[in-house]
């Protein structure tokens, strides 16, 4: 199972949710030309299992995710490298990131290992050492490409990181960027703020990227507003920093009903290579 393509990860546990990651996968592999991989990730049988056992149901997996590949290739004409990864999610990944050239993960809020589930919040604990992008999504997506993204912008210096990401995704998509930053009285903050806004602008302005900067109203819930916002142009996607994750995310009214995929990425100096996309 080789590729010489860069790869879009699947995390797959036979639900629904693994059917829409599935969707949004494909159309980013299909835009920046990637290999999709659908992975099972297995917890190990211990030392006592049934090793007869435990190797027919590896087999049984295998074929399963082989006969879906073959579904989503007849399908949507992109046939899925699969894979069944037993031990811990933890240590699996790493090894999947360290084998593959692993550019993006697509993955709903929750993945089921053995009845166990495991939340996207603790999958990203997973990913701080292995530094892959991840687009956490719970529905299918809302058009056939993306074409708004939202992108909260705060004083925080580490912001940066996020522009090219942003380039990298304007290039493929022809995207528009949404740029909403809160309403703040801190002067200390505000200064770095307009930092950021201003390096916001002269990036995206040197690249010809088609944007607006929109002020959030209510000073009190940044993250409410940034939902809002996100619901009203029908965004398909908000790109945040890892950090920022917990706090965004913990809004009740960002509900499995109303949920618009994040794009959750790591602070990476390296991230700068993808200015040559654009």
């Amino acid at each position: 199972m080789e590729t010489d393509k860069s790869v879009i990860l699947v995390p797959w546990d036979f639900s629904e949710s693994s059917e829409y990651s599935m969707l949004h996968a494909v159309q980013l592999a299909k835009v920046v030309n990637n290999d999709l991989m659908l992975v099972h990730f297995k917890a190990g049988g211990g030392l006592f299992g049934n090793k007869a056992k435990i190797i027919i149901e590896k087999e049984e997996l295998e074929n399963k995710l082989l006969t879906k590949a073959e579904d989503i290739n007849d399908v949507y004409n992109i046939r899925p490298l699969t894979l069944v990864k037993e031990g811990s999610i933890n240590k699996a990944v790493k090894e999947i990131t360290e084998q593959y050239d692993i550019n993006l993960i697509v993955m709903g809020q929750n993945y089921v290992v053995n009845k166990t589930k495991t939340s996207a919040k603790e999958f990203l604990k997973i990913l701080e050492n292995v530094n892959v992008p991840v687009i956490i999504n719970n529905s299918p997506p809302s058009h056939t490409h993306y074409t708004e993204i939202v992108v909260p912008v705060d004083h925080d210096k580490k912001f940066k990181e996020s522009i090219h990401w942003i380039i990298y995704l304007s290039k493929y998509y022809k995207c528009n960027i949404n740029i909403i930053k809160p309403h703040i009285t801190d002067d200390l903050k505000k200064k770095y703020l307009s930092n950021n806004i201003f390096f916001t602008k002269k990036m995206l302005d040197a690249k010809n990227i088609v944007y607006g900067i929109k002020t959030a109203k209510n000073k009190d819930n940044f993250k409410l507003e940034i939902f809002n916002f996100a619901k009203i142009i029908d965004a398909d996607l908000i790109l945040v920093m890892s950090d920022k994750y917990n706090q965004y995310m913990s809004d009740k009214k960002h509900t499995v009903d109303n949920f618009i995929p994040v794009m959750v990425i790591n602070p990476r100096a390296d991230l700068r290579r993808y200015q040559s996309f654009a």
